[in-house]
């Protein structure tokens, strides 16, 4: 089994870049429905995650804007120690296990090179469809 099989591409996948503003990452996330993101860099390579709860913690504590109203930058607020990437190479355990954690597991190549991600709902399809195979 290959992590390809599960993957959903970059070019499928919601992401932000981290020199995107705070304000237009929200307005972008709220748009898509979705409850956290992964953001990359301008180099293409893995950032880390941001989530409508690290909006809000921004919010609250002022580090939405700097001191003459501008938005900051996203990556001021990118949660970098949560939703940690694998390798494109992954064995299905470690998959797994990531998934088990996070509502998508972050692919990036030998680079670090951020190239989609497999969210956990496909991970657990997976695992049904082999658990009916042997039943």
């Amino acid at each position: 089994m290959n992590v390809f099989q599960l993957l959903m591409m970059k070019n499928e996948t919601m992401y932000l870049t981290e020199d995107t503003a705070v304000s237009s990452a929200m307005d972008k996330l709220r748009a898509s429905g979705y409850t956290a993101v992964p953001v990359i860099r301008e180099d293409g390579s893995y950032a880390g995650t941001v989530s409508e709860g690290d909006f809000l913690w921004a919010f609250l504590d002022g580090r939405d804007e700097d001191t003459e109203g501008q938005s900051l930058p996203l990556k001021t607020i990118v949660r970098t120690d949560r939703n940690p990437a694998v390798k494109i190479d992954v064995d299905l355990a470690q998959l797994f296990a990531e998934a088990l954690n996070q509502n998508f597991v972050p692919v990036v190549d030998d680079r670090n090179m951020f190239i989609g991600i497999v969210t956990r709902k496909k991970v657990l399809s997976f695992f049904m469809d082999k658990l009916k195979e042997i039943t």
